[in-house]
């Protein structure tokens, strides 16, 4: 487009404008591809800030589109006033901020969604994590008991008459063997239930 006087100026920074957003919005779109892989593997809350902030972002791009629309009215409205005969060219730039505008709520509610979504994602992956601890620490329940009760001094005695290697020998493989069934007993009782709530 030729610049011959201010106005053209004006034409000139408000497509450039447009463009920019338009590029600011693939950015965003990268960076929430990125942060989306992330959370999925993520127990923690530092994604979802970022996700946050993304979506944060974009309410302001938002805000800044729609100010521009509001020029680019009134632009329009002078241009046919004063018949500049630049309808054309400011109506592709308005179509052009229009698109930007829906591509951006478009990305701002996938993102709330999003959110909420992946929000749920890593509360899973925590339950899941205390899940497997609240496994290991009925498996290790029991033996911490028959070692407590039993205590080394009175297990000595009681084996007093076979060799120490012999007896702790014993001792160890049955508590590898209660820890085993343990953890059998464990994983029958939570098949049940999962195919419980299946049906």
């Amino acid at each position: 487009m030729r610049i011959d006087d201010p106005y053209d100026i004006v034409l000139v920074v408000i497509e450039r404008t447009v463009k920019h957003f338009v590029e600011h919005l693939r950015v965003i779109k990268m960076l929430s591809k990125e942060i989306q892989e992330k959370i999925n593997t993520s127990m923690g809350n530092e994604y979802l800030l970022q996700m946050f902030n993304l979506s944060e972002i974009l309410i302001y791009y938002l805000d800044a589109i729609n100010s521009n629309k509001g020029v680019l009215n009134k632009l329009t409205t002078w241009v046919e006033k004063k018949n500049v005969g630049d309808e054309d060219y400011l109506y592709d730039l308005t179509i052009e901020m229009d698109q930007a505008a829906r591509q951006t709520e478009i990305y701002s509610q996938v993102f709330t969604g999003l959110m909420d979504a992946r929000g749920s994602i890593v509360n899973n992956n925590m339950n899941n994590l205390i899940k497997r601890l609240t496994i290991i620490n009925i498996i290790f329940l029991p033996l911490n008991l028959i070692a407590g009760i039993g205590g080394m001094s009175e297990y000595s005695m009681m084996t007093q008459h076979w060799g120490w290697p012999i007896a702790y020998g014993i001792f160890s493989i049955s508590m590898v063997a209660i820890g085993f069934i343990t953890y059998k007993v464990l994983n029958k009782i939570e098949g049940h239930s999962s195919i419980k709530k299946r049906k």
